[in-house]
Order: structure tokens, then C-alpha cells, then sequence
């Protein structure tokens, strides 16, 4: 016998009676199902009825009050609510009512047709003295009386309605004792035949069982018997043909996993940066020979016990955001000493997804930044020298510059004083290029002291304001200041500040045309002080929008424009220097934005915000 005529044999019995089962609670049901809604119904259309019988005897009364006490006429909705009555006292009495309401009913209707006569004779009444008077002694106790015959009439409904209820529910409970009467016999039948057939199904499919957990466990090399030739006899030796097939896949995958981990670790052992390969639990994997080397980060190694914190942040905010982070800035490079030799590493995390966009790793790369930061260094040794040797001949030239055009030499021909006044200017230019790179090298190198101390932010805006208006003025574009009253004092050094806003007013003033709006505003957001230099000049393409602070950097297309490319690199220096970082945003045709943050003086003893990692 096969397995599926023994299936067939068990469940014969069983399916008989939940069928028969099946069929009976369906009718029993329905019909109770039926009845309850046809009660149901019949109440609820009489209890809607008598509570707008309540509503319109209300509304007259409401517009008979309104007439007798304030004079105002509701003759139109009183006509309406009489129709709204008569037609609900009509439909009540088309619906079969439940026992000892016909007595209500009678009442009822009496005390309506009562009231309706009264209110005729209260219409035909000559003046507000003798309405009033009818009103309280005839119309006011009969709707009193209406009312409360409505609403006793609405409780009965509602106690029959409740009462109906109730014995649907003892009939609905004498279907629910049949129906588990019936599946008791039908689960007793179903036992049986169980006991009967499940010893010669259920003892090869255990078998089975046990040989699928011993292939979870790694063991390919199990056979399993077969002992019939019916459906689990087949699926036995199917099973047996694929872990045969299996155990071929695990010689031909291991070997092939061994040559891909060899290959891997090869490539990354070649690469002149620190690569190392982690779970997502921060468990270390692979690490190639300079992670291993320099940083001690080896394999089974736990990612939280790595002595380096920025590598540590760096994972968790991979697992946190999913996506990549890194540190930009050579300040931000890990140093290390090996061998007698520094090295400067930048980290950056990449996170490994799944295709459910699940997290099933991390890669993290060190970076050797040692050669770039070193020419960096040399660039700006060279730049603070080159500009200090050029500061002397070049104050030589201004002031010669300035002493001809002052004449006191003997007079210049209008062609002599043309060329003058471009020396002048060039070098007056090249004088403020200098002193912009000396300023920039002095702070990077943290030789020029911030002094911050409580400033008022009205001190150095309205200074730089009042300096740049007459600019503005020239080239006819407006200078809004947007400073509320309520900006607290900063923890700043004013100096500084006052070069960070010309900087920016400057760049803005550059960039728009006349007609056009540059506006400074500031406020108070997330406990700190932020201001904004805002313009609706020519914008930036995003794509050059990360290389906007770099130094001697253009957009292309403001070429034209006289501009050295070293104020927005002061401003962010300047602005980091005070502990905060500065963001920008533009579209080409739609102006740009500067945006930064100052701590408020009241939280002075609180640590400056770090400007984090960049990403």
C-alpha cells in the first residue's frame, strides 16, 4: 500500500464527519444568522423612528421658544419638523411592534394629535402675552409628555432588542455544543485511524529526519536505508543520490573557496594601505600583512578592543547609517609610529549588504596619507616663505606706487598715472593674496591665537554691514540684515568673525547681480547660535560644490570675476578654529547659502561642538 492510499485510508473517516460537520454549522448559521438580522433590523428602524419623533417634537418646541421669548420666527423649520413627525409616527406604525407597545403607541399617538390642535390654536393667537401664556400651560407639557412617551417607547425597543439578542445567543451556543460533539466523534475517528496507519508512515520519515540533521551537522557520508518501495522508499533514495551529489559539491567548492581566500589575501597583501574584513557582529576576518604589522589587527580579533577610537566610531557609524564613512582631513589621520618612522593613516568604512540590503560586514581601509601630508607640510613651508620673502620688496613697490601718485616727485602724465594706478592696484591685490596665505598657514599651523571670548553678535555684524554698504550701493544690489532680538552673545573672537562675514559678503556681492538680495540672518537652533550669509547670484553646480573651500579654487565660468580663491578657504579655517564647521548649498540660477554654528556665551563651560568626521 502506498503512502498516499495509506493518507487517503486515514483521513477518509475524519473528512466525513467535518464535512457533515461543515454543513450543519453552515445552515445553523445562516439561519440564525438570518433571523438575528432580521430583528435587528426591525429594531433598529423603530428606534430611529421614535428618536426622530423626539427630535421634531424638540425642534418645534425650539422654534415655538424662540418666537414666545426672543422673537424670532421659525415658522419654516417648525413646518418641517411637524412633516419629519407625522411621517415617522407613520412608519412606527407600519412595523409590527413588539409586545405592550400598542398602549404606548395609542398614547402616543393621542398626545400628538393633542399637540397638534394646541399648536393651531397657539398660531391663531393675537398677541406674544397670550402665546406665551399658552405655551407654558398647553404646548410646553404636551411636548414634555410627547418626549417622554418616545423615549419610553425607544427604551422598550431596546429591551426587546437586547432581549432578541440574548436568544440567539443560546441558540447560536446549542449549534456550538452539536458542532463539538460532532468533531469529538470526528477526532476520535481521526485517532484511531492515526494509530492504525501512522506507525508504518511516521517510522521512515523519523529516519529521515535524523539523517537531514546529520547533514546539517557536516556528515555527507550518511546512507539511508530503504526499506519499501512507495513514495518515502523513493524519497529515501533520492535522498541518498543527493548527498552523494553533495559530498562532489563540497570537494570541488572547497577547493575552489581556498584559491578565491589565496587570491584575496595575495591582492590586499599587495596594497600599500591597511585592509582589514570584519562581521557584522566586529569580528575581524581577514586582515592583510600591514594591518596586521602596523595596527596589531588580526584575525578573531574583536573590532571594540582595537586601540584606535576613530576606528572604532568609524565601524559604528556603518552599522548605524549603513552607508560609507571616512575621514577626509589629514588632522584627522591616525599616527603611529613603526620602526622608528611616523605614518599617518586616514580610516574609511564601507559596509557590505546583502541583497535585502542586510548587513553582513565591514570593510574598513587605512589609508597611508604619510607622502601627502608630508608635501602638504612642504607646500605650506613653501608657501609661508615664499610669502614672507615676497611681503618686503612688494611693501617697496606699494609705497613707491603711492608716493608717485601723490605727485610729490613732480607731476605724472595722465598716460604715466594710468600705469601707476595699475601697479598700485596688482600690487595691492598681490599685498592682500600674501597676507590671506600667511593667515591661512598661521592658522592651520595653529600659530595664530583665537582669542574667544562673549561677543554680541550685533557688535561685529552690524561693523561689517555698515563697512560694505557703500559696495553694495555701487553695484546696486540690496544688503539685508534678518538679526532678531532675542540672538544670545557667542563664545567668539570678533576680529576673526568680522573676517569671516566680509569674506562671505564679499564672495556674495561678487556673484550677484544688480537688482539683486544678499541677506545675513541668525537665531537659535538646537541650543546653538547659527547665521547665514545668503544670495540670489549666478550658484554653483554641485559638482564643484566639496572643492568650494580649497585653496586658489574656482568654479569654472567665475573665472572673470576678480577673486583670488583664498577667502572661503579662510572662512572654514577660521570657522573650524572656533570649534564649528561650515556648510554650503547652491543650485546654478538660484544663489547659494552659507551656514554655521557659534556656542552660546551661557554654555561657555560646556565642550565646543566637535565637527566630526566628514562622510
Amino acid at each position: 500500500m502506498g503512502v498516499r492510499t495509506k493518507l487517503v485510508a486515514a483521513s477518509f473517516g475524519p473528512l466525513v464527519i467535518l464535512m457533515a460537520v461543515g454543513i450543519i454549522t453552515i445552515g445553523a448559521m445562516r439561519e440564525s444568522g438570518m433571523r438575528q438580522q432580521a430583528v435587528f433590523l426591525q429594531g433598529r428602524n423603530r428606534i430611529v423612528a421614535l428618536r426622530n419623533m423626539k427630535q421634531a417634537v424638540e425642534q418645534i418646541d425650539g422654534s415655538v421658544r424662540s418666537f414666545v421669548f426672543e422673537g424670532k420666527s421659525g415658522m419654516p423649520d417648525m413646518k418641517v419638523a411637524v412633516a419629519r413627525f407625522s411621517q415617522s409616527l407613520q412608519a412606527l406604525k407600519g412595523r409590527g411592534a413588539p409586545p405592550g407597545e400598542a398602549a404606548l403607541y395609542r398614547q402616543l399617538t393621542r398626545s400628538w394629535e393633542e399637540f397638534g390642535m394646541d399648536l393651531e390654536r397657539y398660531q391663531k393667537l393675537p398677541d406674544g402675552n397670550a402665546r406665551k401664556a399658552f405655551y407654558l400651560s398647553r404646548l410646553l407639557p404636551l411636548s414634555d409628555a410627547i418626549k417622554d412617551l418616545a423615549g419610553r417607547t425607544s427604551d422598550m425597543n431596546l429591551d426587546n432588542l437586547i432581549s432578541g439578542t440574548t436568544k440567539f445567543r443560546q441558540q447560536e451556543a446549542k449549534a456550538d455544543r452539536e458542532v463539538l460533539a460532532l468533531v469529538t466523534v470526528g477526532i476520535g475517528l481521526g485517532f484511531i485511524f492515526v494509530i492504525v496507519t501512522g506507525a508504518s508512515i511516521a517510522r521512515p520519515i523519523s529516519n529521515l529526519t535524523r539523517s537531514v540533521k546529520e547533514i546539517q551537522k557536516g556528515n555527507l557520508d550518511l546512507v539511508v536505508r530503504v526499506s519499501s518501495g512507495d513514495e518515502i522508499g523513493q524519497l529515501a533514495s533520492a535522498f541518498n543520490d543527493m548527498t552523494s551529489t553533495l559530498r562532489e559539491f563540497r570537494r570541488s567548492n572547497r577547493a575552489r573557496l581556498i584559491r578565491s581566500q589565496k587570491a584575496t589575501l595575495s591582492a590586499l597583501n599587495a596594497l600599500p594601505d591597511a585592509v582589514i574584513i570584519c562581521n557584522a557582529a566586529g569580528i575581524i576576518e581577514t586582515a592583510n600583512e600591514f594591518a596586521q604589522r602596523l595596527f596589531d589587527l588580526r584575525p578573531g580579533k574583536a573590532i571594540e578592543a582595537v586601540e584606535h577610537e576613530k576606528i572604532r566610531d568609524l565601524f559604528e557609524r556603518v552599522l548605524l547609517e549603513r552607508r560609507p564613512a571616512s575621514f577626509k582631513t589629514h588632522e584627522s589621520a591616525i599616527q603611529i609610529f613603526k620602526d622608528g618612522e611616523e605614518h599617518f593613516f586616514l580610516p574609511e568604512a564601507v559596509p557590505m549588504l546583502d541583497e535585502e540590503r542586510r548587513l553582513i560586514g565591514v570593510t574598513l581601509i587605512l589609508a597611508d596619507v604619510t607622502r601627502s601630508r608630508q608635501i602638504d607640510e612642504m607646500k605650506s613651508g613653501l608657501i609661508s616663505t615664499v610669502s614672507h620673502e615676497l611681503k618686503t620688496p612688494l611693501t617697496s613697490i606699494r609705497l613707491a606706487a603711492h608716493v608717485l601718485l601723490s605727485e610729490k616727485l613732480g607731476p605724472l602724465s595722465p598716460k604715466q598715472a594710468e600705469l601707476v594706478v595699475a601697479a598700485r592696484d596688482d600690487s595691492d591685490r598681490l599685498y592682500n593674496i600674501i597676507e590671506n596665505l600667511l593667515d591661512i598657514h598661521k592658522l592651520e599651523s595653529g600659530a595664530s591665537k583665537i582669542e574667544i571670548e562673549p561677543v554680541n553678535p550685533d557688535q561685529f555684524l552690524l561693523s561689517v554691514i555698515e563697512e560694505m554698504k557703500p559696495a553694495y550701493a555701487d553695484r546696486g544690489v540690496a544688503l539685508v540684515l534678518d538679526l532678531p532680538g532675542d540672538v544670545p552673545e557667542v563664545m567668539a573672537d570678533r576680529m576673526r568673525m568680522e573676517i569671516v562675514f566680509s569674506n562671505l559678503l564679499d564672495n556674495g556681492l561678487k556673484f550677484t547681480r544688480p537688482g539683486g538680495q544678499v541677506k545675513v540672518s541668525a537665531g537659535v537652533e538646537n541650543e546653538l547660535v547659527f547665521f547665514r550669509v545668503e544670495d540670489t547670484g549666478s550658484g554653483i553646480s554641485e559638482e564643484y560644490l566639496p572643492h568650494i573651500f580649497e585653496k586658489f579654487f574656482r568654479a569654472p565660468g567665475h573665472g572673470r570675476l576678480s577673486t583670488t580663491g583664498l577667502g572661503l578657504a579662510i572662512v572654514k579655517e577660521i570657522i573650524e578654529a572656533h570649534g564649528g564647521k561650515i556648510e554650503v548649498s547652491s543650485k546654478p540660477g538660484q544663489g547659494t547659502r552659507f551656514s554655521f554654528t557659534l556656542k552660546p556665551a551661557e554654555s561657555a563651560s560646556n565642550p565646543l561642538p566637535d565637527a566630526g568626521p566628514c562622510s
